[in-house]
C-alpha cells in the first residue's frame, strides 16, 4: 500500500493537488542581478532627473505565481521625497525584464512605499488636499497589483483617510 500512495503522488499528508509546488532551484536566482547598472534601471533614473538604487531596499517575492523571486526596485529621490519610483523585475530566460514601472506624480509632495502582503504587491502613495501641509496628506491611494501572465496590472485602488492628528493653536 505504501508503494502504491507513493507512486501515486501521495505522500500520505493528504490531498497532494492541494500542496504548493516545490521552488525550482533557481527561484532565488534574481537576486544575483545588478540592479543599478541595468538599462532600464538608468533610463528610469535619466526621466525622473535624479535618484538612484539603494541595493538594500530592494524587496524580493513571487508575484507572479511562478514560485521564484521577482525583484521589486525603489529609485529614492536620496532626499526628503523618499522613493520616487519602482521598477519590478522578473527573469525571462534568465534575463531581468521589466514587469511593472511606476513612478510619483510630478505634483505630488510625497514618496511611493511598496510592500508585498501575501504575494500581493501594494503601492501607497500620499493624496495630497489643498489645505494640507506638505509633510502630511490627508489620505493615502492603497494601488494592489495582480500578475496577469504578462504583467503586472491595477486590481484595485482605494483611499484610505488618515487621522490629521492633534490640531495646533
Amino acid at each position: 500500500m505504501v508503494f502504491l500512495a507513493t507512486a501515486c503522488g501521495n505522500d500520505g499528508d493528504g490531498d497532494a493537488s492541494l500542496r504548493s509546488p516545490a521552488r525550482p532551484d533557481d527561484a532565488q536566482e534574481i537576486r544575483a542581478v545588478d540592479f543599478e547598472t541595468l538599462g532600464a534601471t538608468e533610463d528610469l533614473i535619466g526621466q525622473l532627473g535624479t535618484g538612484a538604487v539603494e541595493p538594500g531596499a530592494i524587496v524580493y517575492a513571487d508575484l507572479t505565481g511562478d514560485q521564484r523571486d521577482e525583484a521589486i526596485v525603489p529609485v529614492t529621490s536620496q532626499g526628503t521625497l523618499g522613493n520616487v519610483g519602482y521598477l519590478v523585475f522578473t527573469l525571462e530566460a534568465g534575463k531581468p525584464e521589466v514587469v511593472l514601472t511606476r513612478t510619483v506624480d510630478r505634483t505630488s509632495a510625497g514618496g511611493l512605499q511598496m510592500s508585498v502582503e501575501e504575494g500581493v504587491l501594494l503601492e501607497t502613495r500620499g493624496v495630497f488636499g489643498p489645505d494640507d501641509p506638505f509633510c502630511c496628506p490627508s489620505q493615502l491611494r492603497e494601488t494592489t497589483f495582480r500578475w496577469d501572465s504578462s504583467q503586472l496590472q491595477v486590481d484595485n485602488e482605494v483611499l484610505v483617510q488618515q487621522d490629521p492628528g492633534p490640531k495646533r493653536e
